[in-house]
């Protein structure tokens, strides 16, 4: 038997891959000319192509220009929506297209569709000839990040629910400075029983101001209660829930101003102190975190830590493109846009405080 003989009439990439022993994306840039392919690879999936008498087709198999993929959890919050107008207006300032995909898609999507940043999914995208992925506030796992790697596709991740494995791009904000500077206004306003709503004990941006929140207390030697910290979520109605289990203590022990570790929970507040015929901010303070659009639409406008939200999408897309020309340290260093406190109708000195 000839060699020729082993070969498929109509071999296709994936043979050629399995041949060369490369994953299919890689084969695929390989004989796009893609820099992030070594020549060494180049040259044994050129090997395994002429071996197996793989013929490409004359119709480019991936776009000329860069694709990013941006992949979001939650499309219903106004704090998604404005990362996204930052990331799409900087994408289109490079005339880069960008493809949205959604992990929480109900269950009668699921049979039918590949789930974003599952190794099929990755695989499609790399194929494709995508040149990365933006990630926001989803978990990362070392797993995704071999993954993302192997497939030669740049990741930078805006606000990870967790640490980010290391060499992911990462961007965020100030949350601690956030978090301190939203306290130390309620002490200056004279409130002493300031209590938290952290939006999840696993979430690093809620964790980072909680850190600040403690260290105002500390810094103004105030005591910490545990009972005034609330582990709840970020969605309106986790903040209702928090806002119910805050104001329900006895009133020698409730709180005199919530800090709410964002916007949603901040108006679920609203909410638990209406059903408390509770007045915002005469015998409630509140503070949220983020400064979207309901922050301002708000009765009385909620007074909360603006991050640059728009700027943070903005920057995830230069990071990305400029990570594809090779500027691989970039990956390195956590980039950290600077927070600042945005004071309006919501907060207000407490009664005794009152001339």
């Amino acid at each position: 038997m000839t060699e020729s003989d082993n070969t498929s009439p109509h071999p296709t990439l994936d043979d050629v891959a399995s041949h060369a022993g490369v994953s299919p994306s890689t084969a695929s840039k390989a004989l796009n000319n893609r820099k992030d392919v070594s020549e060494a690879t180049r040259q044994r999936v050129l090997q395994a192509c002429a071996e197996l008498g793989y013929q490409r087709s004359t119709t480019p198999a991936t776009p000329t220009t860069p694709h990013i993929a941006i992949v979001a959890d939650n499309l219903a919050s106004t704090y998604t929506m404005e990362i996204l107008k930052g990331a799409a207006a900087e994408a289109m300032r490079h005339g880069v297209p960008l493809a949205l995909s959604y992990t929480q898609l109900p269950d009668t999507y699921r049979e039918h569709t590949l789930i974003p940043l599952s190794t099929p999914w990755i695989a499609r995208v790399a194929s494709e000839g995508y040149i990365g992925v933006i990630t926001i506030t989803t978990p990362l796992t070392p797993h995704l990040a071999t993954h993302l790697s192997d497939a030669a596709l740049s990741h930078v991740a805006i606000d990870p629910a967790n640490t980010p494995p290391s060499g992911t791009a990462s961007i965020g904000a100030t949350n601690w400075n956030g978090g301190r500077d939203a306290t130390q206004h309620l002490i200056e306003l004279g409130h002493r029983r300031i209590a938290f709503i952290r939006g999840s004990e696993n979430s690093v941006p809620s964790n980072e101001r909680y850190e600040g929140y403690l260290s105002a207390l500390r810094m103004n030697d105030l005591p910490f209660d545990p009972d005034l910290v609330i582990d709840a979520g970020f969605a309106y109605g986790d903040g209702v829930a928090a806002g119910r289990r805050l104001l329900d203590l006895p009133s020698s022990e409730r709180p005199t101003a919530i800090f709410a570790c964002n916007d949603s929970a901040a108006l679920g507040v609203y909410e638990a102190a209406r059903e408390r015929a509770l007045r915002i901010p005469e015998d409630l303070s509140v503070v949220g975190f983020d400064d979207t659009d309901s922050a301002r639409w708000a009765t009385p406008r909620l007074t909360t830590v603006h991050q640059p939200l728009f700027e943070m999408g903005a920057r995830a897309v230069q990071t990305l493109l400029a990570m594809h020309g090779g500027e691989q340290s970039l990956s390195s260093t956590p980039i950290r846009l600077s927070t600042h406190l945005v004071t309006r109708d919501s907060t207000a000195k407490i009664p005794s405080e009152v001339a």
